[in-house]
């Protein structure tokens, strides 16, 4: 079993799909390190559900419910020095539910790991990704979530990083807790890693590649505010965290609306005065608290940002930025499969009517693979354990042929010599030579 165990726990938006690509890219190479990188992508997502007791777990299948039981079998299992598990949205459990699931890592060195950036540009963040939900308010009438909004996923109970300490590093000493901040714009692109890589014990490992593909979901204003009018469009026609995820999130937001435009949003003034308090009480608490810091504490405080808000976006803008998006969608659809013939038209056929049902299966099928650069790797590891399982079963097969050859030859020599027949143990002997050759 190893004896370490770095949880990286949060927050969201804190550069989490950075850090985690590289952990994935280089899980082989930190494997021959001793540093197991725990995973798939998809246990991290439900374990983190069954750590918070989330409700939405009874909406899925049964094993998602034993996620986190795997995760713990997963670190110890692993006979090297150490395991990382790094997943944003363990960050809003509570200290009750922080101290069971660390209960079940009893034996285990556990180092809580808590990323943070400037909490002015968090806030931001977590509106959008609230936009990606069906938000509907305005960022200028917004407020984040506070503390106590338990199942806050986009608030302060997750963008606080002395409140995610506090409560997964309760019963643990200080030095296992540790505080990593993402630098401030502009800086070296590497120096995140390398702080994390620090607060981990990755330092050190050589043969790491850093150039991941930086994957930007940030929209930018204009389409921000595109997002919003078609939320309050939808009028709730599209239900449910899962349903939403997929079709606003995955397909409108990150494969539409993101690459249109990337100009920045600015930042509410009483958003910034909540930022900037936020901040203090996170470097106080922190400091007091004497947990391991790895980077600058000051790169908490929000900076001013000179960009327009939602509210100055004009229609005109909004307009042109939909016509670009219908024009992308009507594009996706067609190379995704999807064909629009209507029931009813004159030369409909019985092969027609279900023409459009299977396109949508096509559609539904594509967008299952709007996942992330996660589940495109991990498809391809699964394709390749598959290649492998095949190549084994196929030398299996021809194990057992060998194996049946020579009992053929055996029954045939210990017959008595009165009913052997000569010419038969010969084939024999030259079908098994064949097959052991």
């Amino acid at each position: 079993m190893t004896q370490v165990v770095h949880l990286h726990v949060g927050g969201p938006k804190s550069g989490t799909t950075f850090v985690q690509q590289v952990l994935e890219r280089n899980a082989s190479t930190l494997a021959d390190a001793g540093v197991l990188v725990v995973g798939p992508r998809l246990d991290l997502i439900h374990a983190a559900m069954a750590v918070r007791d989330d409700p939405r777990l009874a909406g899925l299948p049964a094993g998602a419910a034993q996620a986190w039981d795997r995760v713990v079998d997963q670190v110890r299992e692993w006979q090297g020095r150490s395991a990382v598990v790094s997943y944003e949205l363990f960050a809003n459990a509570s200290v009750e539910q922080a101290r069971a699931a660390l209960a079940r890592l009893s034996g285990v060195e556990v180092h809580v790991v808590v990323t943070a950036r400037d909490l002015g540009k968090a806030l931001a963040s977590s509106w959008q990704e609230q936009l990606k939900f069906g938000l509907t308010k305005p960022l200028e009438r917004w407020s984040p979530p506070q503390e106590s909004a338990e199942r806050s996923e986009w608030g302060w109970r997750t963008m606080q990083p002395a409140n995610v300490a506090a409560r997964w590093g309760a019963d643990l000493p200080p030095e296992q807790v540790h505080v990593v901040t993402v630098p401030a714009a502009g800086g070296d692109s590497g120096e995140l890693w390398r702080r994390f890589a620090e607060a981990c014990g990755l330092e050190g490992i050589e043969g790491l590649d850093l150039d991941v593909e930086r994957v930007n979901e940030s929209l930018g204003v204009v389409e921000a505010e595109l997002l919003r009018r078609v939320n309050t469009a939808l009028d709730g026609r599209i239900p449910g965290g899962r349903q939403k995820s997929l079709w606003l999130r995955d397909l409108l937001a990150h494969r539409v609306l993101a690459p249109i435009g990337r100009e920045p949003i600015g930042t509410v003034p009483a958003h910034a005065a909540q930022a900037g308090e936020q901040a203090d009480a996170a470097i106080a608490a922190i400091t007091a608290a004497g947990y391991r810091v790895h980077g600058d504490l000051d790169d908490l405080r929000p900076r001013a940002v000179e960009a327009r808000l939602p509210g100055e976006v004009t229609d005109a803008e909004v307009a042109e930025s939909a016509a670009i998006a219908l024009a992308d969608l009507l594009v996706w659809a067609r190379e995704a499969g999807a064909d629009v013939r209507t029931a009813g038209s004159e030369d409909e056929t019985d092969a027609d009517a279900g023409t459009l049902d299977r396109a949508k299966a096509v559609v539904r099928s594509s967008l299952t693979r709007l996942g992330g650069p996660y589940r495109d790797r991990r498809v391809e590891r699964l394709e390749a354990r598959i290649a492998e399982l095949e190549a084994e079963v196929e030398q299996s097969r021809a194990l057992h042929l060998r194996v049946a050859t020579l009992s053929d030859v055996v029954t045939q020599l210990l017959l008595p010599a009165s009913q052997q027949d000569g010419e038969v143990t010969m084939q024999a002997l030259r079908e098994y030579r064949k097959r052991s050759l």
